[in-house]
């Protein structure tokens, strides 16, 4: 039999990765000498630790070599490819929300509403009137309206309300947008379908707004800046 040394040496696995894998099960030695602790492996042991030396390499976790023995060599790469694909795709939102905090720099954390609960009747009509006013995109899985960029400080989500996963009582709701340009915003939203209720005006107390009911009767305050 090969000592660990010598069996780390034809296997290409170091001897810390072998006690390792000895002590969660996946490689166990041939002997271990109850005196010294010493490790010793057979030979016909060296292709299943080269294999493991492989996938390690390749950052297979150690439950998915695990499964070589039930699924095969193919399908477990096969879902360790499916992991990568998973990471590299989280390091490029990563990479993209770095680029913009490069671009715009640092959000200050505030407290603030992000999601408000509409309601919406006709809900393609919504739809398209939240695309072409505000350029939100309609999410069905979570049943709402984003605006801005996750976690960027302009994400605001509008939840529309469905009996069985976003129940609300409370009929039309009444919220607030903040855009650049008010009127500009509000000529789009009227363009868009929406009633106007009150046209862009400057109060002493707040910035300059107006406000729009959208098609299903919720009514929003426009706000500059």
């Amino acid at each position: 039999m090969l000592s660990i040394g010598s069996f780390s040496l034809v296997t290409g696995l170091s001897i810390t990765a072998l006690r390792h894998y000895d002590e969660v099960g996946l490689l166990k030695p041939a002997y271990v000498d109850p005196d010294t602790g010493y490790r010793r492996y057979r030979p016909d042991q060296v292709d299943e630790a080269r294999l493991y030396a492989t996938l390690r390499r390749l950052q297979v976790p150690v439950d998915a070599m695990r499964a070589v023995g039930e699924l095969g060599v193919g399908a477990v790469l096969a879902e360790h490819r499916e992991r990568l694909r998973s990471r590299a795709d989280s390091l490029t939102n990563l990479i993209e929300i770095v680029d913009r905090y490069m671009e715009k720099g640092l959000p200050v954390k505030t407290r603030r509403i992000s999601q408000v609960t509409i309601v919406a009747d006709d809900l393609t009509a919504s739809v398209a009137f939240y695309r072409d006013a505000f350029d939100a995109a309609f999410h069905e899985e979570i049943s709402s309206f984003q605006f801005g960029t996750y976690p960027d400080d302009d994400f605001f989500l509008l939840t529309v309300a469905n009996p069985d996963s976003h129940p609300w009582p409370g009929g039309p709701a009444k919220f607030g947008l903040g855009v650049e340009d008010v009127d500009a915003a509000h000529e789009r939203a009227l363009a868009a379908g929406a009633v106007e209720i009150q046209p862009p005006v400057d109060r002493p107390w707040k910035p300059r707004s107006s406000t729009v009911q959208d098609p299903g009767g919720n009514h929003i305050d426009l706000y500059q800046g």
